[in-house]
């Protein structure tokens, strides 16, 4: 079912496929958008620890291992390396094979094919990139955080040389890093606060100035503040889910907000306990909740796309895209 205090009704979608032709749609995709492709959070630190087990021949002594950040934290501890656990999971994602992006109900295809400047993600893999590059005279970027001292200093982006994502360039950008560059994710609990307290930091500062580089560039910057938000493949309990909320979405000022969507790919959960959810975030960040898989969304995301479009190019003449 579908929550918000209210439902997702025909004008939120009418609201949100109009943002979506006017450009002002940013998608920002969570991990439930890989489901069955790539491991969760949970079976990828038990990988971690079962593997370095097995190399060691040590015991974790980790009670929750299904923690993510906590074993990093560990792994990045034991090893006295902050990057070892990175370079880990990056072996472990690189060479997954895609999605099946003709299915109709691919997140990442349905959400290619509304083309868009700018994609969002805290995933480290490359799928949302993929799935644009599948697009005839679509040549997406990828672009990732610059958190660290090291990363500003070694790691240009085209960002540096006024790039200007459009439609037939746009950009992925991995907030958490990506797996191309190992030592850009944000993994353990050290990275999350890292991550955080310097992201919350530039938001005040915001560096504009010529010559001056930032974690979040202008542009993504931008696209966070004055778009409809589209979150893909999150559950709201999710803590690092509240934390991008709060760090980020909620860092603009509320009479510059504009209603985004949720969409809760976690639906085993009691209907009281998603309508409070729902009504929380409604009241705290005017965020529409979509209690449903992604996949589910997707099939419903490319049927309302299609009529839509269908509607205004009978109606109004052909749309620019």
């Amino acid at each position: 079912m579908n929550y918000r205090g209210l439902p997702i009704d025909e004008l939120d979608w009418t609201t949100l496929l109009a943002q979506v032709i006017a450009q002002k749609c940013t998608p920002f995709i969570g991990a439930g958008a890989a489901f069955g492709c790539l491991p969760l959070g949970r079976d990828l630190a038990e990988a971690l620890i079962g593997h370095d087990e097995r190399e060691t021949g040590k015991k974790c002594p980790l009670q929750n291992r299904g923690d993510l950040q906590k074993a990093s934290q560990y792994l990045a501890v034991v090893h006295r390396e902050g990057d070892w656990p990175k370079r880990k999971i990056a072996e472990l994602i690189s060479p997954v094979d895609n999605p099946v992006f003709a299915a109709q109900d691919e997140p990442h295809n349905a959400l290619a094919n509304l083309r868009l400047p700018v994609y969002l993600t805290t995933n480290y893999d490359h799928f949302m990139h993929n799935a644009l590059s599948r697009i005839p005279g679509v040549r997406p970027r990828i672009e990732f955080s610059r958190w660290t001292e090291d990363l500003m200093e070694t790691q240009t982006s085209t960002f540096d040389h006024g790039y200007e994502p459009s439609q037939s360039d746009p950009v992925v950008f991995h907030l958490h890093g990506h797996a191309g560059c190992p030592e850009s994710l944000v993994v353990s609990e050290d990275d999350y606060l890292d991550f955080i307290v310097r992201t919350s930091k530039e938001w005040t500062t915001s560096p504009t100035g010529v010559g001056q580089r930032s974690i979040l560039p202008p542009r993504i910057r931008a696209a966070i503040r004055s778009s409809t938000l589209l979150f893909v493949g999150y559950s709201l309990e999710d803590v690092n889910f509240r934390l991008i909320l709060r760090s980020l979405v909620g860092s603009v000022a509320p009479s510059s907000r504009r209603t985004s969507i949720a969409i809760q790919y976690s639906d085993d959960k009691p209907e009281e306990l998603q309508n409070y959810l729902a009504q929380y975030f409604n009241w705290s960040l005017n965020l529409a909740v979509y209690f449903g898989s992604p996949f589910d969304f997707a099939a419903k995301l490319n049927k309302e796309w299609s009529a839509y479009y269908e509607r205004r190019r009978t109606s109004a003449g052909p749309i620019l895209r």
